[in-house]
């Protein structure tokens, strides 16, 4: 009896993730982030099919955890083997680094939606927020340090350390971070349909959903996935530190810090600062955005032997 060579579908669809896992991360990606988006979308701030409202908040929980960094590790373990899993997974590790990048993870955003509130409101706003100080860096504090570790780290394990490393290496940071903006931003794309889900205002207008898709896939999107790659090759990797800064914008456009910090402005303020930021940041790196090509080990020369002279 001779065993049939025939590849099976799972043999076959492992072969294909093994030729191209960024598509298959994405593909896994989107597919599990609309089906886990099912139940608030069905709801009364949804397409409202159901009289009761189902919050996002699971669902984001849940995508974050499976479609995102379920994602790249099963796709790392069918493409790259154990070391690759093993490689990934470091960069939870990966704490040494120096102060400053702490600082900038933790304090950068607000400090800059200060500096735009002066410019737009003007100096004012720096003496009502000093005054405000003592209540914001705990409030603050602890809902970035939460939403790094629930969201955030989950999330830029598949964005940072699985598509963006990976894509850099064949692409460059600058072109790596561009081709994974608007796929990020794309994954946010079931909130627009949500009541509050990209607005605290409510449900979006017809009209305005030309503007948030652009701050969706563009605005949003650009500025933040250059600045976070620019962190994580700065700091030899560090998903924590990449989380914290993801955390914190977040909570910085958030409306709960907003209204008590920073009132009647616009947290898309925030991006557009991060906007300039980048530019700075892609100026001073020249492009490189902290990126050190990974040198290969030098091949042993191996000198030709001469052939023997024959004897005459």
């Amino acid at each position: 009896m001779i065993a049939s060579t025939r590849p099976t579908f799972w043999s076959s669809l492992k072969a294909t993730i093994a030729r191209r896992p960024a598509a298959a991360f994405l593909v896994f990606f989107y597919v599990t982030g609309w089906l886990f988006f099912v139940p608030p979308l069905l709801g009364a701030s949804g397409f409202g099919f159901f009289a009761y409202d189902l919050p996002p908040q699971p669902s984001i929980l849940v995508l974050t955890f499976v479609g995102l960094a379920g994602g790249a590790f099963l796709v790392t373990r069918i493409a790259d083997g154990k070391e690759g899993v093993r490689e990934l997974r470091s960069r939870y590790f990966t704490w040494r680094t120096g102060p400053q990048w702490y600082l900038l993870a933790l304090f950068g955003a607000p400090l800059l939606l200060l500096v735009g509130a002066a410019v737009v409101q003007g100096p004012s706003t720096l003496g009502a927020f000093g005054a405000n100080l003592p209540q914001f860096l705990p409030n603050y504090a602890v809902q970035v340090v939460l939403i790094a570790v629930l969201i955030s780290l989950w999330e830029e394990t598949g964005w940072m350390a699985f598509l963006t490393a990976r894509w850099q290496k064949r692409f460059g940071p600058v072109m790596a971070s561009l081709m994974v903006a608007p796929l990020f931003g794309l994954g946010h794309f079931p909130l627009l349909f949500l009541a509050g889900g990209l607005t605290d205002s409510g449900r979006l207008t017809a009209p305005e959903v030309p503007e948030y898709i652009f701050y969706l896939l563009v605005l949003f999107a650009v500025p933040v996935r250059l600045i976070l790659t620019w962190v994580f090759n700065s700091t030899g990797g560090s998903l924590p530190l990449v989380a914290l800064l993801h955390a914190s914008f977040d909570v910085t456009a958030s409306a709960a810090i907003l209204t008590g910090f920073y009132p009647g402005l616009d947290g898309r303020l925030l991006y557009f600062g991060l906007a300039i930021v980048a530019i700075g940041v892609l100026v001073i790196t020249r492009g490189r955005l902290g990126y050190h090509q990974p040198t290969q080990a030098a091949q042993p020369v191996v000198l030709p032997v001469p052939a023997p002279v024959p004897l005459s």
